[in-house]
């Protein structure tokens, strides 16, 4: 358990010196923002939302902006100061939107049954499998029966169909990388998926992948509604609920 924790630990810490200013996803044709921003406008319900890895509030922003929710939690791994937060979402927003900068993955800040929706996007693709692991635990806790979940994460088999030109980034930080660029894709797939729970010396893409996602899900006893709502085309949306 020590070296689990050492390992998630040293996760969130690869983030302290990154991102100044903020995380901000970019607005590419394969990635969609625009069509998962259509997708929350029309699908969100529900009095309190949270938001794993909320950034430079790109996102925090537009879910604020629909008046939705009475309460919106937003946490990361950085400071609200580091990330130029309320810069951005204003501070007008701070009637219903509370920051927490987290240094674990056990949402100990959040009362039992208290979630109606969590949201996350270009966070989960950064953790490994056993802090997804983690985190899905501490969801099930904090989430309301019934509440729903949607979390993006990373898929090599997605990745490389959609982005072939693109094979380094999965090949980046694999044990093997001198030796697999020859590799077919199904052998990179597999040694993708393997090296989905090793340590990071830098903050990296953690290839899950759908399958694994979806047993981590169901290991805490979440329904599966949507695998994939494949909205964006390079990165599995699952969305599932308590």
């Amino acid at each position: 358990m020590n070296d689990t924790n050492n390992q998630l630990s040293n996760e969130l810490n690869q983030f302290q010196n990154i991102w100044h200013g903020g995380y901000f996803t970019g607005y590419s044709d394969k990635r969609n923002q625009k069509g998962l921003e259509e997708y929350l406008k029309n699908n969100l319900s529900g009095d309190t939302l949270l938001e794993i890895g909320c950034g430079g509030g790109q996102w925090s922003k537009l879910i604020y902006d629909l008046k939705i929710f009475k309460k919106i939690h937003c946490i990361d791994a950085l400071s609200e100061q580091h990330n130029k937060f309320w810069e951005f979402v204003g501070n007008n927003a701070k009637d219903k939107i509370m920051y927490t900068k987290v240094s674990d993955f056990e949402l100990s800040f959040l009362e039992e049954n208290s979630i109606d929706v969590v949201f996350s996007y270009d966070v989960f693709c950064h953790i490994s499998y056993s802090g997804t692991d983690a985190y899905l635990k501490s969801l099930r806790r904090v989430c309301k029966p019934g509440a729903k979940l949607i979390l993006m994460y990373a898929d090599a088999e997605k990745y490389l169909n959609n982005e072939p030109e693109n094979r380094s980034h999965v090949i980046r930080y694999l044990p093997k990388k001198k030796f697999i660029y020859n590799f077919s894709k199904k052998t990179l797939i597999r040694d993708a998926i393997k090296d989905s729970d090793s340590n990071p010396v830098e903050p990296r893409w953690f290839w899950i992948g759908i399958d694994q996602f979806v047993k981590l899900c169901q290991k805490y006893e979440f329904t599966i509604i949507n695998k994939d709502l494949n909205i964006d085309k390079t990165n599995p949306i699952t969305l599932f609920k308590k």
